[in-house]
């Protein structure tokens, strides 16, 4: 997902999406290799960006490829907080299933 942002809005160059974020190239680099990053961040700096595919991955990545002719959708706080939750919910069903592989894999070793 950060690659994709990454791509849109400085044309992949990373040194100036992290400084469009206001951090470190450094910590760019961190979120690409981990996987992670701060979605609050992004979507406060990145003007477009949907709430939804940020949070869960699912749908357009900007608002204005959902909202045709609406681009200026406002945000709605209610929406976010949902997506929030579900997230959240599936990062512990997540973190659930990795430890029942990890003890699975220790009981074959």
């Amino acid at each position: 997902m950060i690659e994709c942002l990454v791509n849109y809005f400085t044309d992949g160059n990373q040194r100036k999406f992290a400084k469009h974020l206001g951090i470190t190239p450094q910590q760019l680099n961190n979120w690409i290799r981990r996987n992670t990053y701060n979605p609050e961040l992004i979507y406060q700096k990145c003007t477009g960006v949907s709430a939804e595919w940020l949070l869960s991955g699912e749908g357009e990545m900007m608002e204005q490829d959902r909202h045709i002719g609406n681009p200026s959708t406002p945000f709605n706080s209610k929406n976010l907080l949902e997506l929030c939750r579900q997230l959240v919910a599936n990062y512990q069903q997540r973190d659930e299933v990795m430890v029942q592989l990890v003890s699975m894999v220790k009981v074959l070793e």
